[in-house]
């Protein structure tokens, strides 16, 4: 089995010949815990952490007067807050001190507050007039290490305020307080980050959930100055990787599929999250040009966010010259000790600007593949197009193995639910990983049309074929080791 071992050896300079598919060892990950991680971050990671408002969540933050008039600053109480004190005046609950408040009391009066903010949830996320705490008890239930320190079961301080930074936001979708996005931010590595965020929600009792890691790195303005194309070339096909690995780390860690997921329906469906999309790809190079050229360039917003792994411009971070991705596919079961050296790989070779194939080689690959045309070479070799556009561009032999009809058929059948199929009918010849070696691109074919046999017969699930075309391929291992620069390169 590839799976964890393989992701974790193509991350260190040392092979160990551990052939299990179980987890890898403590002396696995004490060979790779130094490789390719910064030691000490000039930025901070920040994780977005989405959690239900129960009782320990609730007690991270409160009312920026401490009373509930803080929560309601200038308008009358109304009737369901008043049933919530009864024998109480008005002016006496307004002084009430927040924190002896019980929390299905706290949610109501927040509740109240949403419904007088006056701004949709999406264009403002943020709950009005409240703060984090400065120290809580939290109850911790079993040995928890901590921002380095061991936490034993019992009544503990903690200060919110130290590691909880930004605005406290609603989940989501509308302004109600019974979901809430809260930020965790320190100054370690991005892996480093990720698992001490679960490690908090551990301390104070919370279940783990899927985060959401911001990786952040400077805009290389003197580079883009010399070569805007070029250098926002690389970083654009830097991106186009992460993207794709984090997409086979999904595949083969966990064993999910790349779907399409919306809320709604009609005029009222939101797009919610799904696979990069070749104009956003496009539209990335084109922001980091426009950067080099005139030194600014368009705030980007939420524009670029959706995807395995979003782009984020300088205007979303409170530090000057910033460009960031966020990684959106860490759900709650994933492994952070994996995925924390997929983390750790792109924030150092993407903050040293070490992006994994040398600039003669892409600008070689650039100009006699697409003859300097950035919107051509971006969209090709991303994998990731309509289902209509993979059946067209899908390579003469492939087409021939499944017949047309078989692919019409097979992308009908597909879908938004199991994109993942569109790499195995993808042309990998032009990638700039493999445009120079007819061997790794036979061994891609010879694996393509096997995954395609497997396809016709369905006797086969679609995890399974998509695992081993991605094991037998070697695009999943080359793929990997294309982050970071070896020392021998």
């Amino acid at each position: 089995m590839f799976r964890l071992r393989t992701i974790l050896q193509l991350f260190t300079g040392c092979f160990c010949l551990t052939l299990s598919a179980t987890p890898p060892s403590d002396t696995l990950l004490k060979c790779l815990k130094a490789y390719h991680q910064l030691a000490r971050p000039r930025w901070d990671t920040s994780v977005e952490l989405e959690m239900v408002s129960d009782r320990p969540v609730l007690s991270l933050f409160g009312s920026r007067t401490g009373t509930v008039s803080g929560i309601l600053p200038n308008g009358e109480l109304t009737d369901s807050i008043r049933k919530l004190f009864p024998g109480s005046t008005d002016s006496e609950i307004r002084q009430m001190e927040w924190r002896n408040l019980a929390p299905y009391q706290q949610l109501e009066i927040l509740t109240e507050g949403g419904k007088r903010k006056g701004v949709p949830f999406y264009k403002d996320r943020t709950i009005p007039n409240v703060k984090y705490e400065e120290g809580v008890f939290a109850d911790v239930k079993k040995t928890t290490l901590f921002l380095g320190k061991p936490f034993n079961p019992g009544l503990h301080t903690i200060r919110p305020s130290e590691y909880l930074k930004g605005p406290i936001e609603y989940m989501g979708p509308e302004n109600y307080p019974g979901g809430v996005e809260l930020h965790f931010r320190i100054r370690k590595s991005a892996g480093e980050t990720s698992q001490e965020a679960r490690n908090f929600q551990e301390l104070i009792g919370v279940p783990p959930t899927h985060q959401h890691v911001y990786v952040v790195a400077p805009i290389p303005h003197k580079k883009l100055k010399k070569n805007p194309e070029l250098v926002a070339l690389q970083n654009a096909e830097f991106y186009r990787r992460v993207n794709l690995a984090a997409e086979m780390i999904s595949i083969m860690e966990e064993g999910s599929r790349i779907r399409e997921r919306t809320r709604g329906t009609g005029r009222d469906e939101v797009y919610i999250f799904g696979s990069l999309k070749p104009q956003n790809l496009v539209k990335m190079a084109q922001y980091l040009v426009e950067k080099g050229k005139t030194g600014a360039a368009s705030q980007l917003k939420d524009e670029l966010k959706m995807a395995w792994v979003g782009f984020r411009g300088d205007d979303k971070f409170d530090a000057p010259g910033l460009m960031g991705m966020e990684f959106r596919s860490i759900n709650a079961s994933t492994d952070l000790e994996v995925f924390g050296r997929f983390l750790n790989t792109v924030q150092k070779s993407w903050i040293q600007q070490n992006l994994g194939i040398k600039a003669s080689e892409i600008e070689t690959w650039f100009q006699q593949n697409y003859q300097g045309n950035l919107e051509k070479a971006l969209t090709a070799n991303w994998y990731q197009k309509d289902w209509k556009d993979v059946i067209q561009q899908t390579p003469r032999d492939l087409k021939q193995s499944i017949g047309w009809w078989g692919l019409r058929s097979l992308s009908k059948r597909m879908g938004n639910t199991n994109q993942e199929v569109k790499m195995i009918f993808h042309d990998w010849s032009k990638d700039p990983l493999f445009f120079q070696s007819p061997d790794k691109q036979n061994q891609i074919r010879q694996a393509q049309l096997e995954a395609i046999q497997s396809l016709k017969t369905n006797q086969t699930s679609i995890q399974s074929i998509m695992q081993t075309f991605l094991n037998d391929s070697g695009l999943y291992e080359a793929t990997l080791n294309s982050l970071y620069t070896s020392p021998t390169n």
